[in-house]
């Protein structure tokens, strides 16, 4: 077996990779090894997981790329999603809110952000979002972000929570083997029945090699 390069050449190489693209977020997941990334962080910024928040931002700015308020990731881990939402030049986002109930995240994700922090663009929350009373929220969120429907319980019920009218961006999958995919959909339109989004402004489906993921952007 291979043994693994030394974190400091992969923090080296990512150094490197960052002065030839130009990326800034490049450079700002090689500044997060350089002071000390949790090991899974490999996991978050895979190309799976980068190709499908990509994805998103490709179908937000071009259905809703301005929206009226904070945006809050829900189940946002390290904050990649809002890295990638901050440095996208066709969207307006004044705010991302970066919440997750693992209390780890919080650190790593202000960390990997830390421009938009120092920016005051970018704040991360330790929450339970099934408890998260948006309504309540000052100034309320101009869009609220879940890539992981599939963990819920009751995805209609959740929805029902929300304000009337808030602008969303759902994700769900048809990966039914996985055990902790509580809320799987077999087919985009049964996505869109299980949201009961009264607009629908984007609807997409997006093959990968062991299941396909569905995404809803709209209005609840």
């Amino acid at each position: 077996m291979t043994p693994e390069p030394p974190i400091e050449s992969f923090h080296d190489l990512l150094r490197g990779m960052a002065a030839l693209s130009g990326n800034r977020i490049v450079a700002d997941v090689a500044r997060l090894y350089g002071k000390g990334a949790p090991p899974d962080l490999s996991i978050a910024c895979n190309h799976k997981q980068i190709a499908s928040k990509q994805w998103l931002v490709e179908a937000l700015a071009e259905s809703f790329p301005k929206p009226g308020g904070p945006v809050w990731v829900l189940g946002a881990w390290y904050g990649v999603l809002g890295a990638l939402l901050l440095d996208d030049p066709r969207l307006a986002v004044s705010e991302v809110v970066s919440l997750d109930i693992d209390e780890t995240c919080a650190t790593v994700a202000e960390a990997l952000n830390h421009r938009h922090v120092a920016a005051g663009r970018f704040r991360a929350v330790t929450a339970d979002m099934m408890a998260m009373d948006f309504a309540a929220q000052m100034p309320a969120p101009g869009l609220v972000i879940n890539t992981s429907c599939e963990h819920l319980d009751d995805v209609p019920g959740w929805v029902a929570t929300l304000p009337e009218g808030l602008p969303l961006v759902l994700q769900s999958n048809d990966y039914f083997r996985e055990p902790d995919h509580r809320s799987c959909v077999p087919s985009l339109e049964a996505f869109r029945e299980q949201a009961g989004l009264s607009e629908v402004w984007f609807a997409g489906e997006r093959p990968t090699k062991n299941y396909t993921r569905f995404m809803l952007i709209g209005r609840r």
